[in-house]
């Protein structure tokens, strides 16, 4: 059968000592090597249970339908595989159909080209109208638009609009499509007012 084989000698201390410690040490040096991997294990499947770490693209900031994305509106999150969505971005490019509020992952289903039409539902459409004449909005307001003749009287022609943008310049309004054109009329002749209803 032949020598037994030589241990190094690193080795060959190791079982020295090991041998040369008592039952009693023994049996705890395992018992502690054993919950050291029993607790690795753990560690290792609470750290990621829900698949490999995988990066994505979250706003930053709450963006709603019909902005163009720019690099500073989106940042890169790690977050567990399973929990990614189909169809998530991998680069800050497009125009959004869709609100997309901070922290969410961007996908492409949020993602159009119709502007602030894009992200509206079937019968409604997007109208923009002087804002000079009319008081300071919040995008995601409930009004009602008025048409004011000149003698002072007023007719409702937009029940149940959203305000969608309040720009410098104009003020975009989420409209019933067959509202649409008399909303935009009464916004260019300036005989147009805003009724703010409750949230």
């Amino acid at each position: 059968m032949g020598p037994l084989p030589t241990l190094p000698r690193a080795l060959d201390a190791v079982s020295e000592r090991w041998w040369a410690a008592t039952p009693r040490t023994r049996l705890l040096f395992g018992l502690l090597v054993a919950v050291a991997v029993v607790a690795a294990g753990v560690g290792h499947l609470a750290a990621a249970p829900y698949g490999h770490p995988t990066t994505v693209l979250v706003a930053t900031r709450d963006l709603l339908p019909g902005e163009r994305l720019h690099a500073q509106d989106l940042r890169r999150r790690t977050v567990p595989e399973e929990l990614v969505p189909d169809g998530a971005l991998t680069s800050a490019e497009g125009v959004l159909a869709a609100a997309l509020p901070a922290g969410a992952i961007a996908t492409d289903r949020h993602l159009g080209e119709g502007g602030w039409a894009a992200g509206l539902p079937e019968g409604r459409a997007a109208v923009a109208v002087p804002s000079e004449r009319l008081p300071a909005l919040t995008p995601g307001s409930r009004v009602e638009l008025i048409a004011a003749d000149h003698e002072g009287r007023g007719e409702v022609i937009g029940r149940d609009a959203v305000v969608l943008a309040a720009e410098v310049e104009e003020v975009w309004f989420g409209v019933d499509a067959t509202d649409a054109v008399a909303i935009s009329a009464a916004g260019q002749a300036g005989a147009l007012a805003v009724i703010v209803l409750p949230p």
